[in-house]
This record gives structure tokens, sequence and C-alpha cells, in this order.
């Protein structure tokens, strides 16, 4: 392994030597990625690609962020996400891990969703099928709602309202309680904020994406497993080098142009200067600002679309072991007579190795709604025993539970607050899920931010012909496919 982390070009120019200087290791390299998650990985394979010599500075004894999971009691557990991309094999996730060729299998969904609701599950293959969820009338305003969110724009009265304002104005949670909590679920479960947290027209881009990309997947092997094929990836091409357990110290500058960084092994307190012209940041706009000298990273070009003063997304997962099976697809299971847990998926229906033999494994999701995890952690578990009864307990156990929120939350920005990949300094950009496209959620707003840096970097450069890296949209046609059955998976997958 030692022999693939060299730094060496991969047209094989010779590496270049290191220096110490004044007892600080000095090395040179083209780009420095801090951060080991997902965007991390996904930008050092994009540059090594482009045969750049990339370094990337992990502080965790290990990649992936909050997109890889750790062995417990024989389950697959996810240090964030749950196993799932949200557009599946034809997201922009998919896409990117196929231009770079890396080994992966996705399962996508069968199903719209299945929803429990007045003490049971009810399976819809297709959007008609909510019908029998929400009864004629309920329906008949989903219908209406629905034509107003996909097949028009925001009307110019629309644009400031949040997703709550603009739902209330439409319909009432006391005499359309299943309906209301539909919208309010899939917010929740999908954004990891609430329904005062995003405006209105952040919805409208995000649903319709939704539904043109098609159903959600879970990941062969689960997270670890397309995290291990990126590592291998950056860790096995010429010109790549990952640094584990490394802290980085500060983005060093010069003129008002980031010139590198400087870490500290954290096993030794060796500190190297990794001398780059390009750094990129992982780690979100509030930590990179502590690394700099800079004005505020917090501020996009643009004004942000999310509600000003609300708290940034957060969230609490449960992970359980069941001795049976509880939802009996791939996709997700909305829950909408509870109090809290906004949808539940049982990823071992795509991959059985996710859980121990003879076990399924489920995660919940919720949406915090205060700063007391205690609080947060009972109310999981009384919609445990609403759900399952008397099962909860015996059949069905908790294995673990986890809050993500502040620095370490399930997205560093609210949906529609987040930040252009360009910064004050000039070479240093950020990606990751505070720098998602509108529209785009969890990882494959990951990966649509490293389309959107590469886009920015080759629009700078005038001397290289410049094409999107970003792919068109699948075709809004596509959306009504969910009227019978959910798209079909991507050729290519």
């Amino acid at each position: 392994m030692a022999e693939a982390m060299v730094f060496g070009r991969a047209d094989e120019r010779a590496p270049t030597g290191e220096r110490v200087a004044h007892g600080t290791h000095e090395r040179e390299c083209d780009v420095v990625v801090i951060g080991a998650g997902l965007g991390g990985l996904l930008t050092a394979a994009q540059f090594l690609r482009r045969g750049q010599r990339v370094v990337v500075v992990e502080r965790l004894a290990h990649p992936g962020g909050r997109f890889t999971a750790k062995t417990f009691q024989g389950a697959q557990v996810s240090t964030g996400a749950v196993h799932m991309l949200p557009f599946g094999t034809n997201g922009e996730l998919a896409a990117m891990l196929r231009a770079l060729g890396v080994p992966h299998h996705i399962h996508d969904s069968q199903v719209f969703a299945s929803f429990h609701v007045r003490g049971r599950q009810y399976v819809c293959r297709s959007v008609l099928q909510l019908a029998h969820v929400f009864g004629a009338r309920q329906f008949a305003q989903f219908v209406r709602l629905g034509y107003e969110m996909l097949l028009r724009q925001p009307r110019p009265e629309e644009q400031t309202l949040t997703y709550h304002q603009w739902l209330d104005r439409r319909i009432s949670r006391a005499h359309s309680p299943e309906l209301y909590a539909y919208f309010e679920r899939v917010c929740h479960f999908a954004l990891s904020v609430d329904l005062d947290d995003v405006t209105y027209p952040e919805i409208v881009e995000t649903t319709k994406n939704m539904f043109r990309y098609g159903a959600p997947g879970i990941v062969e092997g689960g997270c670890a497993a397309l995290t291990g094929e990126l590592e291998r990836r950056v860790t096995t091409t010429p010109g790549g080098e990952l640094l584990l357990q490394h802290e980085t110290l500060a983005i060093t500058q010069e003129g008002g142009a980031a010139t590198g960084v400087r870490v500290r092994d954290k096993r030794t307190g060796e500190v190297t200067l990794l001398h780059a012209p390009l750094v990129i940041s992982n780690i979100g706009p509030q930590a990179t600002q502590r690394l700099m000298d800079a004005p505020s990273l917090e501020t996009s070009d643009e004004e942000p679309s999310a509600p000003a003063g609300k708290r940034e997304a957060s969230g609490l997962k449960v992970h359980l072991l069941s001795d049976v099976s509880v939802i009996p697809h791939r996709g997700i299971m909305y829950c909408l007579d509870t109090e809290r847990i906004a949808g539940i998926v049982q990823p071992s229906n795509s991959d059985a190795r996710l859980a121990p033999p003879g076990k399924h494994l489920l995660i919940t999701h919720q949406l915090m709604r205060s700063d007391d995890v205690n609080a947060e952690r009972e109310a999981a578990r009384a919609d445990l025993r609403r759900l399952f009864g008397d099962d909860f307990g015996t059949k069905i156990t908790i294995l673990t539970m986890s809050q993500y929120r502040g620095e370490w939350p399930v997205n560093r920005r609210a949906q529609g607050a987040d930040v252009t990949p360009t910064t004050p300094l000039t070479g240093l950009y950020l990606v990751g899920d505070a720098v998602k496209p509108s529209g785009y959620l969890m990882v494959e707003g990951v990966a649509q931010s490293v389309n959107s840096l590469l886009d920015t970097l080759d629009g700078a450069n005038h001397a290289i012909p410049h094409s999107s890296h970003t792919p068109p949209k699948p075709p809004k046609r596509r959306a009504f496919r969910w009227l019978v059955a959910p798209p079909p998976p991507h050729a290519g997958s």
C-alpha cells in the first residue's frame, strides 16, 4: 500500500522530495482535500483521473465520514446515512461512480413507498395507489397540490413562503391529518428540517427531482462498501495519498491565495506543511472558516433561499434488529401515525449481509424537535412501542441510537441555504453537503457539489474547452411513470 501512496503524476513524473524546515516537514502536491467523507473522496478521484497529485487529509482513523458503517453485533451500523441513495441508479452519485469506473451495485426500490397509518402498513407501488392511504377526499387534495407543485412554477407571491405557510393555506392538519402528515414526514425524512425551515420554491425543486430521477436505492454492501471502493481508488492510483488520523491545523495563504495546509499527525505529533495551489474543503463552511483568516464563508454569492434564522438540519437515527421482516420492499416506510419517527428502511432486504444471519436490519429516522437528546430518544422509543406493540423489546430490539446536529449534523446547512464552491481565498473551494445545488438532497447533493466545483474550475480556465460536468436532468415526462410504477433502473447500472 505504501508504494501506491507516492507523490507522482499519472504520467510518472518523478515525485517531489520532502524537505524539513524549522522542524516542520514540507511536501508538494497539486491538490489537497480536507476531509475524507464522500465529497472528499469523490473530489480526490476526479482530480486523480486528471493526472493530478492529490493528498486527502482526514482527522479520523477511517474514511467515509457520515457515509460509511461499522460492524456492531454482526450488523452494518451506518455512521450517518441509511445505506440509501435518494435517486438510486438514476441519480447523480450513481452517474459519477459510473463515470469514474468505481465498482458498485445499487438495488432500486420496486415501490413508490409504503405508509404506516391507522395501525397498519399500506404498500403503494404507484402514486395512484395512494388513494387507499388517503381516501377519496384527501387523495383529491393530493392531486390538486401535486399539480401546483409539479406542473407550474411558484408564483411571485410564493417565492418567500415557507413550506409550512404554503401548505397551511391549502389544507388543514385537523381535517386532512394523513395528507398533512405525508408532506411533513417526507420533509423530515428526506431533508431533516421542519416545514418552517425550508421555502416552498426549494421544496418544489426537490420534489420535481425526486419524481424525475426515480426510486431510491440501497447500496449492496452498504455505505462502507462504496466508500471502501473510493478509498482503494485514491490509495492505489499513482499520485494519490490518504493521510488518516491527521488533523488540519491551518490553511496557509499568501497574497489572498491558498498555498496549502499545515497538518499534524495525531499519533506522532509530527507537523507537515503540504504545499498546493488548490485546496478543497469537505468539512463545511464553519470548520473551514476556523482554519483561515478571511471573510466569512457562511454566505454565498446569492441570497440564500432558506428562511432566515432557522436551525440547521438535525436528526436522530435508530438501528434495530428484528426477528421478523417488517417492511416487504426495498423502499421507505413513512410513518403517518407516529409522534417523531418519520420513516423506516429495511436495508437487509437488498443485502442480507447487512444484518446478522436470520435477522433483519431496520433504520428509523426522525427530526430532532428539541435540544433535549434524552427526550428525543424517549419519543423514539414511544413511537417504536406504538408501531410494533409487544414485539418491541422482544422480537425487535434497539441496536444503537445516534443524534446528528451541530458540527456533525445530517446536513451542514438547511436545504436551500447552501453556499457556492468559491470562497474569498483564491485557490480554496468547498464541496459537500453545504454546497448542494438547489433541489438536490443528501448524497445526490454531495455528488452535485463536486460537479459544480469542476464546472467552476473549468469555467475559469479559458484555455480549456469547457463542457458542463453536471449531467442534464432526466426528462420531465419521466415523472409520469410514477402513476403506475417506479421508473426503471438505469440501463448501465
